[in-house]
């Protein structure tokens, strides 16, 4: 009999949230009320943010954030090349235009120097992103942020409970933008989030996911429907409790993959600095095809064949996507060699909370016979 696959991403889903769900549509109130301020001041609470502003949707919540803060047609606002596409798509919206600086090789995330190279009079925000649940070098925006006066906005859609010198990730910029898709670290099934310490920035990112609506009748911006439901946020609350649990088997899983793999000599994994807590969205390895001898493609087929999912994202760097070119953005002559080197070379291992310990020794036992 084969072995069932292992799954890359499993959400963890239980009888708790069923009961939070099924009293929220047993009440027949759905549209954003108490539970979306309930989940709001929770969230706040736990990233250490002073206030917290739900959003239907990551994407949304980047939209909304970068509006909030002032973002118009011509900003530009600093992005780094590896990341999922909504991180632009955001500056995209306003008619703003992406600037791309090159990613450090130790964490993949943007880098400051280079951000620091990319910024002109233009610049009007800068976008780090806590890629694949490590922490970007937070600290060096902000400093960079306190020198400019250009504002950060953390994208920790990969990074709930991701900590940099003790402190959340998402509390540190002007505002942070969080993700509650069903394969993240916490799920409300679609969802997100705004953190921020400035209540200008709370009370806009308000108003505008709600049509731009001051009160019932006032429309004082051109605004979204981006609320966030009851039945979400219930859930939400439930999955938030339980976040740190899977936090901590998350990074277990991932660090005993990790752990065993550095052994491999053909295989390349990524540094985590000591002040930060990786919270390991991705368990990602890359791999070195000279001492192995065999193609990127070739492991993919081999994992595949042995019931090994992954995950394989970003296989070019943004720069090069082809809707670019149709908003008339040419970037053609932008070649950042740091994220050459990795574009699409980098692939996630299973490591959700749900995995036993003989899927872990099975998904070391496949690498080792590549």
């Amino acid at each position: 009999m084969t072995d069932a696959t292992i799954k890359v991403s499993c959400p963890l889903v239980g009888d708790e949230e069923f009961e939070a769900v099924k009293s929220v549509l047993q009440s027949g109130y759905y549209a954003s009320g108490d539970k979306v301020k309930e989940f709001e001041n929770a969230f706040a609470r736990y990233i250490g943010s002073e206030y917290a502003v739900a959003m239907n949707s990551g994407t949304a919540a980047l939209i909304i954030a970068l509006q909030a803060i002032g973002i118009k047609e011509g900003d530009e606002v600093i992005v780094p090349p590896l990341t999922f596409f909504a991180t632009i798509s955001s500056v995209l919206y306003h008619r703003a235009v992406p600037v791309f600086a090159d990613i450090d090789s130790d964490d993949l995330c943007l880098s400051p120097e280079d951000t620091d190279r990319k910024i002109t009079s233009k610049t009007k925000a800068i976008i780090p992103v806590h890629l694949f649940g490590n922490a970007s070098k937070i600290e060096s925006f902000c400093e960079i942020s306190q020198r400019t006066g250009i504002p950060v906005i953390e994208d920790c859609s990969q990074a709930h409970g991701t900590e940099y010198k003790g402190q959340k990730v998402g509390s540190f910029g002007k505002a942070g933008c969080f993700s509650f898709f069903a394969t993240k670290h916490m799920t409300t099934g679609e969802g997100g989030m705004i953190t921020t310490n400035d209540f200008r920035v709370a009370d806009a990112a308000r108003i505008i996911r709600n049509h731009g609506m001051k009160d019932r009748d006032n429309h004082i911006v051109l605004g979204f429907n981006n609320r966030m439901t009851e039945i979400e946020a219930a859930m939400g609350l439930v999955q938030l409790r339980r976040l740190d649990g899977f936090n901590t088997k998350r990074i277990a899983n991932s660090e005993y993959l990790l752990n065993a793999l550095k052994k491999v000599d053909w295989v390349k994994v990524a540094s985590v600095n000591g002040h930060v807590r990786h919270t390991y969205f991705w368990c990602p390895i890359m791999i070195d095809e000279e001492k192995v001898g065999k193609s990127f493609d070739e492991l993919k087929l081999h994992l595949s064949e042995n019931g090994i999912e992954f995950r394989q994202r970003y296989q070019e760097p943004l720069y090069r996507q082809d809707v670019l070119k149709k908003l008339g953005l040419d970037y053609s002559d932008v070649f950042l060699p740091n994220v050459e080197k990795v574009a699409g070379k980098v692939l996630g291992l299973p490591n959700h909370p749900g995995l036993t310990q003989k899927e872990l020794d099975r998904i070391i036992n496949v690498l080792n016979s590549f």
